[in-house]
């Protein structure tokens, strides 16, 4: 965690996860780059420490968050996770 935040209390933890699925579930339209800086600008987690938990490197992870990367599905499960999360596919209504 960046050291420059206090860690969190479990109970402020499970309260931020809350916020984060919240946040994303009103948010079907952001792409992967805005995901994966959202995740760890909430979680104030440097890149390298993100990259470490997620297990790519944080070439690939900087790539993304600046748009440049053409990450595989397989990547993007990686990154998500870690931290509870898993793609999906929205449902779409036909009127």
């Amino acid at each position: 965690m960046d050291k420059r935040f206090t860690p969190l209390t479990p109970h402020e933890q499970l309260l931020k996860r809350q916020q984060m699925i919240d946040q994303l579930v009103a948010n079907p339209e952001w792409s992967v780059d805005q995901v994966v800086r959202f995740i760890r600008a909430e979680l104030h987690l440097t890149l390298p420490e993100m990259a470490k938990v997620c297990k790519v490197s944080k070439q690939t992870l900087q790539n993304i968050e600046q748009g440049q990367g053409n990450p595989t599905l397989e990547t993007v499960d990686k990154i998500l996770r870690p931290f509870g999360f898993r793609m999906g596919m929205m449902r779409i209504k036909v009127a």
